[in-house]
């Protein structure tokens, strides 16, 4: 539980004023209120608490300092790591800055609902209705399939709310739960639930963006992956005319344990920011561990830009994405990093600059004050390798040695910028990723080494949906032995056990998401070796068969 005392801003309410914006989204004299709906998303060994405000993890009396909790097992179990995150949007409307964004317990801009095809804002009562978060899972659907009642949430999946849906009918658009339809479930468990700042209401950042921000988040309830959680946001344009300059961010407040004692740094390889221990020992966790927010993909980069957006070696490629762009540092207290208060701030913090729009420059906490003249401004808060105690990063912020003090430090992280033409939309994955090691520095290294993996479990497909089957008789479920040795030096290999004449599927896939080999076999016992022909490195597998898949990392030493 936190115990420090939190400035909290409080903005004074502000309706819409009349002008192109509140004309196109209307004036109605109900406001919608703001979502009070929660939701739970429960993955093998982390808990997150889920509000239909905009605000993760934090949003009620019950979830002060802990509504984000991993491990949930051991003698760390049910500590908390994150104190809350907000989903931040911002653009360019008719030259105009404007964001969709919810701001801890202050007043946001993200209420439930949907706007209308029509660009027409929804009532109160459609808000009130779409105050609510979804969560169904693979088990769920199982349950169904084997003739058990289906769970409300699997019964009532909104798709009118643009929840995504596996079509098992033939007939797109609609969800008839009875006739094959099943809801696109990332990992094993998917909670949804969809926002705007269209609807009439209170707006204390300016006129709205004009935009629905929907949500999947996702947990597995696996020992793969089983301590992190994932968000897959989607933004839609309702304005009439385009959003130029379109940003997709998370503002982040990590406690990882006592909240006094935590750095955080940027790892611009795996497009993560990441926090971890100031001390050798936490008086929470004991051993610090470390945690961190990864941009998994952002929209799609513009073409011909002449860069390698996603950071994979080749420039300009079909389907490349945008990373992370940006992480910028906030504290309590005055000056350019300290608390966003308007929309132009909030902004400037989405492009990588300061509340002023000023860079950030690489020296110190951040600020020119004291720094050489040839210091260069940065995007990132602290890119330098901590563990190595390399400059710019907490253990060396200016080129000497000098660590950072002790703070509580908060930042936010952002993808972009894209142009979102009317009804279009983009989306953004993000990631959080929990590890510990022995001590402060090999939990940091244990999480890059988490991040490689999921980087490339999402760019082999790992991530997308896939439809559940019913559960079949245990002679016929896909059995699976993972590779032993792993590491491995030569080869190593897969021991699985099926259903004669069922085909079961082996893929290799590279740091790159590339499929690197495949190996099919319908035999009822199976052994698959793999690891011939590969370099030393990072791989990832996936085992696709008859009511089951699952994907795994393996590791080649020289």
């Amino acid at each position: 539980m936190r115990v420090v005392t939190r400035l909290v801003l409080f903005l004074p309410l502000a309706w819409f004023a009349i002008s192109s914006a509140s004309a196109q989204f209307g004036l109605p004299a109900d406001p919608c209120l703001y979502g009070t709906a929660e939701g739970v998303l429960r993955g093998a060994d982390v808990q997150a608490l889920l509000f239909t405000n905009g605000v993760l993890f934090l949003g009620n009396q019950e979830s002060v300092g802990n509504g984000y909790l991993v491990p949930m097992s051991g003698e760390d179990a049910g500590k908390s790591a994150v104190f809350f995150s907000d989903i931040w949007v911002g653009g360019k409307v008719a030259g105009e800055v404007r964001v969709g964004a919810a701001r801890s317990t202050s007043p946001g801009t993200l209420h439930p609902g949907r706007t209308g095809d029509d660009f027409t804002p929804p009532t109160p009562e459609a808000c009130a209705g779409a105050d609510r978060v979804w969560v169904v899972s693979r088990e769920d659907v199982a349950s169904y399939l084997d003739g058990n009642a289906p769970e409300a949430d699997l019964a009532e999946w909104p798709v009118h709310l643009g929840a995504p849906v596996l079509d098992g009918d033939g007939i797109e658009g609609n969800y008839d739960l009875e006739a094959g339809d099943q809801p696109a479930i990332r990992g094993d468990v998917t909670a949804f639930w969809a926002m705007t700042d269209t609807a009439p209401g209170p707006n204390p950042l300016g006129l709205p963006l004009g935009v629905d921000v929907t949500v999947e988040a996702f947990a597995f309830r696996q020992t793969l992956f089983a301590q992190h959680t994932f968000y897959r946001l989607t933004v839609t344009n309702r304005n009439r005319v385009p959003i130029d300059s379109a940003y997709v961010g998370l503002f982040v407040d990590v406690d990882l344990g006592e909240p006094t004692d935590d750095y955080a740094a940027t790892d611009t390889t795996n497009h993560m920011v990441f926090t971890y221990g100031m001390y050798e020992s936490d008086p929470v966790y004991g051993v610090p561990p470390a945690l961190g927010v990864a941009v998994l993909d952002g929209p799609l980069a513009p073409e011909a830009n002449r860069r390698d957006d996603d950071g994979d070696g080749q420039i300009d490629e079909t389907g490349e994405w945008l990373g992370l762009i940006s992480s910028i540092p906030e504290f309590n207290g005055g000056g350019p990093l300290s608390i966003v208060i308007n929309e132009e701030e909030l902004y400037c913090r989405l492009q990588g600059l300061r509340n002023d729009c000023v860079p950030l420059y690489a020296f110190g906490a951040g600020y020119s004050d004291g720094a050489p003249e040839d210091v260069p401004t940065t995007p990132f808060l602290y890119p330098g390798d901590p563990v190595a105690g390399e400059f710019w990063s907490p253990e060396n912020i200016d080129g000497m040695g000098t660590r950072l003090g002790p703070r509580v430090d908060m930042y936010s992280l952002a993808s972009g910028p894209v142009t979102l033409q009317p009804q279009s939309s983009t989306t953004a994955t993000f990631a959080y990723l929990f590890a510990q090691g022995g001590d402060r520095f090999s939990s940091v290294r244990r999480l890059r080494g988490q991040a490689r993996g999921v980087h490339v479990a999402h760019a082999s497909g790992a991530f997308e949906a896939t439809p559940v089957a019913g559960s079949a008789p245990p002679e016929q479920l896909l059995a699976i032995r993972r590779p032993r040795p792993n590491p491995f030096s030569g080869t190593t290999a897969i021991q699985l056990q099926g259903a004669v004449d069922t085909p079961v599927r082996v893929s290799v896939y590279d740091v790159l998401g590339r499929r690197l080999s495949m190996t099919e076999t319908s035999a009822p016992e199976a052994r698959v070796e793999i690891g011939a022909e590969l370099a030393s490195g990072v791989y990832v597998v996936r085992v696709e068969g008859r009511a089951f898949a699952e994907t795994f990392t393996v590791v080649k030493t020289r």
